[in-house]
């Protein structure tokens, strides 16, 4: 995974978790977990990166269309067929991680709309 594909994947996944809008204990280890698993490339520090992606979630977080246009912009980075399906692999652990609700499974439907890759 390149360097903005994990940038893309960390705001995808901050956002994930405040779409029911409960962050449980079981989410940030998952979260923490893929933090590391996936790894940081970058001069610019890992931990001021994940304070912005949070301040940037709960931003977007505020409206559907916000949250729907971030999803997208997002999105962009994950060119390929494999690097999307990482993607959604990867979100839905989180997701699943504390029991899907019904707001996460729209965030989970709005991505895969936004990775058309995936479905070919």
């Amino acid at each position: 995974m390149t360097q903005p594909q994990r940038e893309a994947l960390f705001d995808l996944l901050t956002l994930s978790i405040y779409a029911d809008a409960h962050i449980s204990l079981t989410e940030e280890r998952l979260l923490e977990s893929a933090f590391i698993a996936e790894g940081w490339d970058s001069e610019y520090p890992k931990s001021l990166f994940i304070d912005e992606s949070f301040a940037r979630a709960r931003e977007m977080a505020e409206s559907d269309d916000s949250m729907f246009d971030y999803i997208n912009e997002r999105a962009q980075a994950f060119t390929t067929k494999s690097a999307q399906k990482e993607a959604l692999g990867v979100v839905k652990n989180i997701l699943k991680g504390d029991g899907e609700t019904p707001e996460e499974n729209e965030f989970y439907s709005l991505l895969v709309q936004a990775l058309p890759k995936v479905g070919k």
